[in-house]
């Protein structure tokens, strides 16, 4: 997006990152860490006042590294606290809560090394991770969500189908749609 922080762009009343933010409060989730990166002050203090107990910022200062990096932050936070660990990007708002409490849900019952959704264009959030991965999590490079780590437990993983698109915010014209898709219509 250039210059532009697609996380601060307005969306469902407020931003990007805060609608993702609502979200996930809304879910399951135990507990919910925000790495943040690029223009952490910002996104910090747009954020700030959204804050309940169960969030904390987690500061990734080598952000421009890489994606994995922000997964590194978030396991080095939760090694011997957690069972598994969710992630979604904060660049897709369309990722409900309903369908993050149908990931919790899964993989509660289930209890695969990995839980993906599977959407019409291909794998999706969230992704949930067993603890049984973390250290292969924390060996991750560059901008890898863990394609590697799939194929490896390709035996012991779940994918949750999802036939709504996800919609991720990689330039203007996604923003577009993003805005074109949701325009009119009511987000469960």
């Amino acid at each position: 997006m250039g210059s532009t922080n697609k996380l601060l762009l307005k969306y469902n009343n407020h931003t990007v990152i805060e609608e993702v933010l609502v979200q996930l409060s809304n879910s399951k989730i135990d507990d919910i860490l925000i790495v943040t990166g690029f223009e952490n002050v910002r996104i910090e203090g747009l954020l700030a006042g959204c804050l309940t107990d169960r969030m904390n910022f987690v500061y990734n200062s080598n952000y421009r590294l890489g994606r994995a990096e922000s997964i590194k932050c978030a396991v080095r936070q939760i090694e011997g606290k957690a069972d598994a660990v969710l992630f979604v990007v904060a660049d897709k708002p369309t990722v409900r809560s309903t369908l993050i409490n149908k990931a919790i849900d899964c993989y509660r019952r289930v209890r695969p090394a990995i839980l993906y959704v599977e959407t019409p264009s291909g794998r999706g959030h969230p992704i949930i991770f067993s603890k049984v991965l973390f250290n292969d999590l924390l060996l991750l490079e560059g901008d890898s969500f863990g394609n590697e780590l799939v194929e490896k437990y390709k035996n012991d993983l779940v994918k949750l189908k999802d036939e709504r698109p996800q919609i991720d915010i990689d330039n203007e014209a996604d923003y577009r749609i993003l805005l074109r898709d949701t325009a009119g219509k009511k987000m469960p």
